[in-house]
C-alpha cells in the first residue's frame, strides 16, 4: 500500500502534467520536470490525432489545440486503456458544445463516426451460431455480424466532405462493421425501411419471409414483389461485404 506522501507526489506530478502549474514535488528538479508534461501531452495528441484523421483535417492549428488543450487539462479520464482514450474526447467535446464553439454543426457526428470505426475494429468477437454461406435471404434464418453497430447521425460526414455535408442536416443511420476475415471496417448508409430490417434481425431473430406484410403495410407499400426484390438486393450487398456472415444451420 502506497504511503500517503507518495500518493501526494503522484497526484502533484499528475497535475502538473495535466495544467502546467508548476508545483514543489521532492526529488525533481523544475529544468527537468516539464520534460514529463510535453511527453505526456504529446502522447495523448498523436493518439487523438491517429483517432480522428478527418477531425484533425478540418480542424485549424487553434481549434485542434484548443480541444486537446481542454480535453488534458479539465477531462477527468475514467478509461486506463489508452485505445479507449478518443471515446472521452467525442464525450468530451459533445458535452461542452464545441460544435457550437467552432461553428461546426457536424462536428460532433464526425467525432462519433471515427469513434465507433475505432471501437467495431477492436471490439471483442461476438458468438455467431453455426451458419452456412449459402442459402435463401427471403425464407431462410440469416446469421448478421454482430461485431457491428448501427448509429444515427445528424449530419452526413460518411458520405460527403465537411464542406458538403454541413448543408444537408438530417437523419442518416449507418451499419458499421468488421469483416471476419480481414478486420476491415465497412459501413452502409441505411434507409428508415433497412432500419426497420435491422430491428426485426436483433430483436426477434425473425426471417423476412415473416415480416414482409408488416414491413409493406407500415411503410405503405402496395407492390409486394418490387418491396421482396429490393430486400433482396440490399440483403445480398450486406452478404457480398460480410455485413451478413450466411444462413442458420438446418438441423
Amino acid at each position: 500500500m502506497l504511503k500517503p506522501d507518495t500518493i501526494q507526489i503522484q497526484n502533484d506530478l499528475a497535475g502538473y502534467c495535466r495544467t502546467g502549474k508548476m508545483v514543489d514535488i521532492p526529488g525533481t528538479s523544475k529544468a527537468r520536470l516539464s520534460h514529463y508534461r510535453r511527453l505526456v501531452y504529446n502522447v495523448i495528441n498523436s493518439t487523438m490525432e491517429q483517432a480522428f484523421p478527418i477531425t484533425r483535417e478540418i480542424l485549424d492549428d487553434e481549434e485542434w489545440k484548443t480541444l486537446i488543450d481542454r480535453f488534458f487539462i479539465e477531462h477527468d479520464a475514467q478509461t486506463p486503456k489508452l485505445w479507449e482514450l478518443p471515446y472521452e474526447l467525442f464525450k468530451y467535446a459533445k458535452s461542452e458544445g464545441y460544435a457550437e464553439k467552432f461553428n461546426k454543426p457536424y462536428l460532433t457526428d464526425l467525432l462519433y463516426f471515427e469513434w465507433v470505426e475505432i471501437e467495431v475494429h477492436t471490439m471483442r468477437d461476438k458468438f455467431h451460431p453455426d451458419h452456412a454461406p449459402e442459402g435463401d435471404l427471403i425464407n431462410d434464418p440469416i446469421v448478421l455480424n454482430h461485431e457491428s453497430r448501427l448509429i444515427r447521425l445528424h449530419y452526413p460526414v460518411h458520405l460527403y466532405a465537411a464542406s458538403e455535408a454541413i448543408s444537408k442536416p438530417g437523419n442518416y443511420f449507418v451499419f458499421i462493421f468488421r469483416e471476419p476475415e480481414t478486420g476491415t471496417v465497412r459501413f452502409m448508409s441505411l434507409s428508415v425501411l433497412h432500419v426497420h430490417l435491422f430491428e426485426k434481425f436483433y430483436l426477434n431473430n425473425l426471417i423476412v419471409s415473416d415480416f414482409i406484410d408488416d414491413i409493406a403495410k407500415t411503410f405503405d407499400i402496395k407492390d409486394h414483389k418490387m418491396l421482396e426484390k429490393e430486400i433482396k438486393r440490399f440483403l445480398q450487398e450486406l452478404l457480398s461485404q460480410g455485413g451478413i456472415l450466411g444462413f442458420t444451420n438446418k438441423k
